[in-house]
């Protein structure tokens, strides 16, 4: 079991990196972006625990995405400590022409399935995170 989630994983990372190619990011720095893009306060660490990375995975690719032109990193003003992540004006600009690249590259990995078995599978995928968050 645990194989068959790995490598379907595994071939959906394919394909979004496969799409993504042209927009310059890869599938899990679009993660990371689409993170960003929902909150005001994310951290290194805060995208961290919710993408499960290590700590200098993460900080590889954020430096990559800031090379880009597609992250700032921002100093808290109340703790100097603290470093906030932000979208540029450009990277908030990346995300809607990326989407449908995405969608794409999902379809390809859904064909044949039925409208009734993608509700399944979304289900059971959610049963399956949802257990998985049980102490």
């Amino acid at each position: 079991m645990r194989t068959l989630i790995t490598r379907a994983r595994s071939a959906l990372l394919s394909s979004f990196d496969t799409e993504l190619g042209p927009f310059g990011v890869t599938g899990a720095q679009f993660e990371v972006l689409k993170n960003l893009a929902r909150s005001h306060t994310e951290t290194a660490a805060s995208l961290c625990r919710a993408l499960h990375h290590d700590t200098g995975s993460m900080t590889r690719m954020l430096d990559r995405l800031q090379e880009k032109g597609l992250v700032t990193r921002e100093r808290g003003t109340s703790d100097r400590r603290l470093v906030f992540l932000r979208l540029t004006d450009a990277g908030e600009r990346l995300i809607p022409k990326i989407r449908p690249a995405l969608r794409r590259a999902l379809r390809r990995h859904l064909a044949g399935f039925t409208p009734g078995e993608i509700e399944s599978l979304k289900r059971y995928l959610g049963r399956l995170i949802a257990n998985g968050e049980r102490p």
